[in-house]
């Protein structure tokens, strides 16, 4: 009987282990909003002032969203299902510097914020 005490012991802390991975770590950052369609396919087309109106018409059409950071990273931008409210409020924002918190996690070599926090850059 203790052998498997033992064994499901050692499952759950496993299993709170990789809890604690997925969750990834928070943080705030800065940079442009950008619709991930136009920017992966153009580069620097994909993005600024000039492209502004594009990216605010692709990303309320569905597109996916991206924060590329004022170091040049690009992460994706996806909504928390607690509130969705500050992700979809960055449409408005597409084509502007915006302050994003949330946490970040990375899998396959793609690095993901769950937005929980957002508003224009000052």
């Amino acid at each position: 009987m203790k052998k498997y005490t033992y064994l499901g012991l050692f499952a759950l802390l496993a299993c709170l282990g990789l809890a604690a991975t997925a969750a990834g770590d928070s943080g705030t950052w800065t940079g442009e909003v950008i619709d991930l369609a136009c920017y992966v396919a153009n580069g620097d087309g994909g993005k600024g002032a000039d492209h502004a109106k594009c990216a605010k018409s692709c990303v309320k059409g569905g597109q996916p969203m991206g924060l590329l950071t004022d170091d040049g990273t690009l992460v994706l931008l996806a909504a928390d299902h607690k509130d969705g409210k500050p992700y979809e409020a960055l449409k408005d924002l597409a084509g502007e510097k915006a302050e994003v918190s949330g946490s970040l996690a990375e899998r396959g070599g793609m690095s993901v914020v769950t937005v929980t926090t957002s508003k224009k850059a000052s």
